[in-house]
């Protein structure tokens, strides 16, 4: 087997926010004199279900107090990302969960981001794009100026808009937005099919017309949505270990990515909030080799299509495939 933190990869799913080092939430927590979010304990994340993750994130996000702040995660974020063998990375970001608390600063924090995104490619060769997020718990309003940012910094760093929040909220509403940021030029990378069924992806494909879908693994429950999925080739943005983590299913092994795969639909795999979840992308690769027995041609592959997923440009695309030829020819260590 060969050391999967040298196969390159590229990262369609992954929030800036929950990639945060237990380190730097201790140090922003202890300067702000606010507690350290209850889900942290001795290092380690925890979470009562769903609600609780995103309570626990909720209340992480609170502690990014300064533009200095957003740099800084910005930059360890490359960081860390670099040591997984990341070359390439979508990041969600997600302006509505700090402009209200920091002054009604729309553009701030993504500016900074975008500064400490740049400077982690300097230093660390990771070149990371971002994909801004309405938060549809929030509201029309707010997800209408989260739209706003995400087309000021269109083709300047961002690549996307994406969508997240409580799956019970309404789909339709936001269409209006997605149309147009599509108009503008921007991808479409709503998160869909977590937690609610199948009929939750067949309406955020109708609303939202996404270019990727993040999770979308309940999709498994409807066959014909299987067969939608892999005859349109819409691909979905995997993260096995957050949906254990997180309790939308029970273990790995009841996981559906290979049956997915097996399917023909066009898999990719994440770590989502790496540190919350204790897996970082090396990680999470390894758990698929662990779990599915897939051997070092089924983990290039899935690697292969991560990167043609992306919306990387072509010589960066070319770049990591041929990083991940190279990977593959070289000899086992098994």
């Amino acid at each position: 087997m060969r050391d999967l933190t040298l196969l390159p990869k590229a990262e369609l799913h992954v929030h800036l926010e929950g990639a945060m080092r237990v380190e730097t939430v201790r140090e922003l927590a202890e300067r702000v004199g606010a507690p350290i979010p209850s889900g942290l304990v001795d290092g380690r994340w925890g979470f009562a279900g769903f609600d609780d993750f995103i309570s626990q994130y909720t209340a992480m996000c609170a502690l990014l107090g300064t533009i200095e702040d957003f740099r800084r995660i910005a930059y360890e974020f490359c960081e860390d990302e670099a040591r997984t063998g990341v070359r390439y990375a979508e990041v969600v970001f997600s302006p509505s969960n700090h402009a209200p608390r920091l002054g009604d600063d729309w553009f701030g924090p993504i500016e900074a981001v975008l500064d400490g995104l740049e400077a982690g490619r300097r230093d660390f060769g990771v070149i990371a794009r971002l994909a801004p997020d309405l938060v549809r718990d929030a509201g029309l309003e707010l997800a209408e100026r989260s739209l706003e940012v995400a087309l000021k910094f269109g083709g300047r760093g961002v690549v996307a808009l994406s969508a997240a929040g409580s799956e019970r909220s309404g789909i339709a509403p936001f269409g209006p937005l997605f149309r147009r940021a599509k108009d503008s030029g921007l991808r479409s990378v709503p998160h869909a099919g977590e937690w609610a069924g199948p009929r939750n992806v067949w309406e955020t494909l109708e609303h939202y017309l996404p270019d990727r879908i993040g999770h979308g693994v309940r999709a498994v429950d409807d066959p014909a949505l299987v067969e939608h999925l892999a005859g349109t080739g819409i691909p979905l943005e995997i993260s096995p270990v957050s949906n254990v983590a997180t309790g939308v299913y029970g273990s790995l092994a009841e996981h559906p990515f290979r049956v997915l795969r097996d399917a023909g639909v066009t898999v990719t795999l994440n770590s989502d909030d790496p540190p919350m979840f204790g897996a970082w992308l090396t990680d999470v690769y390894r758990s698929a080799r662990d779990t599915w027995s897939f051997d070092d041609a089924d983990l290039a592959e899935i690697a292969r299509s991560g990167v043609r997923a992306s919306f990387a440009d072509d010589e960066i695309k070319a770049e990591i495939l041929a990083g991940i030829e190279a990977w593959l020819t070289e000899p086992s260590t098994a």
